[in-house]
């Protein structure tokens, strides 16, 4: 996957997911994707040269996509379609970790993970995810992935001290735009890119859309200053001044299931 020049300065922005429907009115420029999915003896990769390979067939991803690409400059950033999920929420860790590091070779800054692995529930799936992790802050993206949903931790987000990992909660109590801080976590809204006239309540909901909205947050930082590092874009994530602290989980805080899978409600 070759990028000219031009392409080269724009801010890319990988989405590990379902999918993207890049003719959705919400999303922002697709670059490519893949899609990678389970195999005897690890993963493979299903497809990767034609659009149909890393196309959403659930609209989860797609609605990712949205979320992160509201009100970014299209000229100044594009999308990685990293296809992990088939036909429904679901996919071995092993296959995010894959995902992960085909967005980092690929030059992704940002890594959107919409999923994770439950602590201690999958000791070789999470070392897998773990490691892709710290091997993609080594190589200098910032990945951005869930930290906790039904009450349990998931990894990675909820590994500490990992350079350029952003670990996200979601919380109801909170509106679509503001932000709070748990200790080293960023805590958003879980709620979806507002699609009239669909109802909030009927749109999707959970936490990969609290991870979209920070990812959203990284890279108008990015973009605003593409000197930043990933761990300086961590920090400025985790300032007073862009999020406030918060000592326990507000009133509906989103939970979800213990599976490695998106935790979102539809």
């Amino acid at each position: 996957m070759r990028r000219s020049d031009e392409a080269a300065s724009r801010l890319r922005i990988a989405v590990v997911d379902s999918g993207i429907n890049p003719a959705h009115r919400q999303v922002g420029p697709v670059a490519g994707g893949v899609w990678i999915g389970p195999a005897p003896a690890g993963v493979r990769i299903l497809g990767e040269h034609h659009p149909a390979d890393w196309a959403d067939r659930l609209g989860h991803g797609t609605a990712v996509a949205a979320a992160i690409s509201e009100d970014l400059p299209p000229d100044r950033y594009e999308l990685l379609s990293v296809r992990v999920f088939g036909r429904r929420l679901d996919a071995p860790p092993e296959c995010l970790a894959a995902g992960i590091e085909w967005a980092v070779e690929r030059g992704a800054r940002i890594v959107n993970l919409s999923a994770g692995v439950p602590v201690a529930k999958d000791p070789a799936g999470e070392a897998a995810l773990v490691a892709a992790a710290k091997r993609a802050g080594e190589a200098g993206a910032l990945l951005v992935a869930p930290a906790s949903s039904g009450g349990l931790d998931l990894a990675p987000g909820c590994v500490p001290d990992v350079p350029g990992l952003i670990g996200v909660e979601a919380d109801e109590g909170l509106e679509r735009g503001e932000f709070a801080r748990r200790g080293s976590r960023v805590v958003a809204a879980p709620w979806a890119r507002p699609l009239p006239p669909l109802p909030r309540e009927r749109n999707f909901k959970g936490v990969s859309f609290a991870v979209a909205l920070v990812t959203n947050r990284a890279a108008r930082f990015l973009i605003t200053n593409e000197a930043l590092t990933a761990a300086e874009t961590a920090r400025r994530l985790l300032d007073p001044a862009s999020a406030r602290a918060v000592r326990s989980p507000g009133r509906g805080a989103t939970r979800g299931s213990g599976h490695p899978q998106p935790c979102d409600g539809g």
